[in-house]
């Protein structure tokens, strides 16, 4: 359950860094954002990468979390990047869902003491 919640965080934080790219931001919201939420969009993608750290540190330890987290924001940065090629229109909400489901995930596994 942990390591599906590492992949969605790492896959929501891909989508935001890209949703802070000037380039992206017409394919992704059909116009160009406003200058102030670029920062923001870039720490929710920053956040979104330490969580998935988190939890995949949390599932599998120091000795071998880092190693599924390479994997995790490899196959998210993959899905990011052509979610953001292919369907754009529909990336933004699917990484707005990721990371709210991941949160889900990660909030359960933890209350339920599993991992």
């Amino acid at each position: 359950m942990i390591h599906l919640a590492t992949l969605l965080f790492a896959f929501a934080g891909f989508v935001a860094i890209c949703a802070s790219m000037d380039k992206h931001q017409g394919e992704l919201f059909g116009r160009r954002l406003e200058p102030r939420l670029k920062p923001r969009l870039r720490a929710a993608g920053a956040a979104g990468l330490a969580a998935a750290f988190a939890c995949a540190v949390w599932s599998t330890g120091w000795k071998f979390g880092p190693v599924e987290w390479a994997w995790a924001i490899t196959a998210g940065a993959a899905a990011a990047s052509l979610g953001v090629t292919y369907r754009p229109k529909r990336t933004a909400p699917a990484g707005a869902g990721a990371a709210f489901f991941g949160a889900m995930l990660a909030a359960s596994a933890f209350l339920v003491g599993i991992a």
